[in-house]
């Protein structure tokens, strides 16, 4: 089946809503468009058989290889479920001829399917190479190697709530120069659902995932120290695209009370993977701040400002109704409470940040008790008295958190 034939075919889908000549569709000032292409969303858009169908589709009709890549390592039996529900295109391209992807040897093959008449078995056939698998984690056993047919590198789950490695940014971009060399028209495509904002990306690249909005291309050049051929210093242009989510419900909806799942499975939204206690600023600004402080994380900045509450605050936002008031009472308890910060934290502040360009009296890499107000910090969030100010907030505190209390410890 003839290429334009076959994504006629397959943009008729209902589930069809994502091309990737939207994201392409971006330029810089020069005309540029991105050298890396970073695409997240929730769950709902397409967006990984989008780009996967492309790239081998690349390879089938023009012969360019593509590099699958994952964080570690991956068996034969993980690589071909990915491309399982490629089956079918794959099928109407080559017009029956295969059927699938596997991987022999580090080499991704395509290959067909053929029952054995005797025994009934189905026997796979191994067909042309299309490209190869990569991990980032082995990224340094391949970088004196040549890869002239490559042309697209596709890294799945790049987001992740789990563990980074170490140093992934750059040895990414290590695995990207490998591949590249001096080809024209390599590209990187990096596909991740919305799983937390808090990653190494987006400082190490300039990226700034936590400040796009959905809909938004945030272009940025990352710059290389060398110069091209211009005498001009070289750059890869990166475009962040956040997916607009197309099933989000509406705001009369929202106001329903409905006990509604808190994670990304069905929206745009960063997942949320614990449940904290919450208050909403506007309602916590009735009580007053007796000390501030920031947590920074790249380019995340938390501010915890230490509060003396009612002891039956919680309750009474949560229960309190017109008929059925419940005061405040005039106990309290000091209280941990967390909001997003943008702005640059004042003078004298007490700030624990893995920002190596902070320096200052105030400054800490990482959480240091140096100060008074550092073991009440710490007690707070032993005792567990934190409450922030909306459960995504929180998630994205408590990975914050995490990662400060580890530079701690080294």
């Amino acid at each position: 089946m003839k290429r334009d034939k076959l994504f006629n075919k397959y943009y008729k889908s209902p589930f069809h809503d994502y091309e990737i000549k939207e994201t392409l569709s971006y330029a810089d000032d020069t005309g540029r468009i991105p050298d890396v292409c970073f695409i997240y969303s929730g769950r709902n858009r397409g967006k990984s058989f989008e780009v996967a169908s492309q790239l081998i589709a690349d390879a089938w009709y023009d012969g360019k290889h593509f590099a699958y890549i994952r964080r570690y390592d991956a068996t034969n039996f993980d690589i071909e479920d990915y491309f399982a529900d490629k089956r079918d295109f794959i099928m109407d391209m080559t017009d029956g001829k295969y059927c699938g992807i596997t991987r022999d040897r580090g080499k991704l093959l395509f290959y067909s399917e053929e029952e054995e008449e005797e025994s009934g078995d189905i026997k796979r056939i191994k067909g042309p190479e299309c490209g190869r698998f990569f991990s980032v984690s082995r990224q340094a056993n391949v970088k004196s190697l040549q890869f002239p047919k490559i042309y697209n590198a596709l890294y799945e789950e790049v987001l992740t709530d789990q563990s980074y490695i170490s140093a992934e940014p750059e040895k990414v971009m290590n695995l990207y120069s490998t591949l590249k060399r001096n080809k024209e028209g390599f590209r990187l495509w990096l596909i991740s659902n919305t799983v937390s904002v808090v990653n190494p990306y987006s400082a190490s690249w300039g990226i700034q995932l936590s400040k796009n909005k959905p809909g938004e291309v945030r272009l940025s050049k990352l710059y290389l120290k060398t110069v091209g051929k211009d005498g001009k210093e070289e750059y890869l242009l990166i475009a962040a695209h956040y997916l607009q989510d197309k099933d989000k419900i509406t705001k009369e909806e929202l106001k329903e009370k409905r006990n509604r799942i808190r994670t990304a499975i069905s929206n745009n939204t960063w997942d949320e993977l614990r449940l904290y206690p919450t208050l909403p600023i506007k309602y916590v600004r009735q009580f007053k701040i007796e000390a501030t402080v920031v947590f920074e994380y790249d380019d995340l900045m938390m501010q915890a400002d230490i509060l003396s509450i009612p002891i039956n605050a919680y309750d009474s936002y949560r229960d309190s109704t017109e008929e059925e008031p419940i005061t405040l009472l005039a106990a309290t308890m000091p209280s941990l409470y967390i909001r997003r910060k943008t702005s640059e934290p004042h003078p004298g502040t007490r700030i624990y940040t893995n920002n190596a360009n902070r320096y200052g009296e105030c400054v800490t890499m990482g959480f240091k008790e140096v100060y008074i107000i550092d073991k009440a910090i710490k007690e707070l969030i032993n005792r567990g008295w934190v409450i922030g100010a909306d459960n995504l907030t929180m998630n994205d505190f408590q990975a914050i958190l995490d990662e400060i209390w580890y530079l701690n410890m080294t």
